[in-house]
């Protein structure tokens, strides 16, 4: 006849419930492994969309720094041309008015030109340097905080 207190039913009933256990745990992982891994997919594409975002941002910066530093460049050029035609000129700094009957002073007034022209030249150039720096300064730090911005967003 049939017993349950055989060793053999007792032994093949402990593996039954081992198998069904085993089994159960092994689905239940491989259930989160699956899981974990569209969790990361999801975050991927978060992050990448994040990153084309911050990249189209970037090269739009970019591209509005670029036509500021163009446009100083072209002002500048335009300024040293308008001072090579003498059209700009530093302001005499002697306030005392000479006579009208006075002879012209002594001296080569071309070589003073061009000193006076190199000058105003250099004066533009440090100024479009300055220029130039502000602007770059100013689109880093908008960068930095359209960056900040994206990255610091709460989901």
């Amino acid at each position: 006849m049939f017993s349950f207190l055989n060793p053999w039913f007792i032994i093949g009933a402990i593996c039954a419930v081992l198998g069904v256990y085993f089994y159960g745990h092994h689905a239940g992982y491989q259930e989160r492994v699956d899981e974990d891994q569209a969790e990361i997919i999801r975050l991927n594409d978060q992050a990448r969309a994040k990153e084309a975002d911050l990249n189209g941002r970037l090269a739009k910066a970019t591209t509005q720094l670029r036509q500021a530093k163009d446009a100083i460049q072209s002002k500048q050029t335009l300024l040293n041309s308008r001072i090579d035609a003498g059209e700009l000129r530093l302001p005499s700094s002697c306030p005392v008015q000479a006579s009208t009957d006075a002879t012209a002073a002594g001296g080569n007034s071309t070589h003073e030109s061009d000193a006076e022209r190199q000058a105003i030249k250099d004066i533009v150039a440090i100024a479009a340097e300055g220029d130039a720096a502000i602007t770059q300064l100013n689109a880093c730090i908008s960068t930095y905080n359209q960056v900040r911005e994206t990255v610091n967003v709460k989901p």
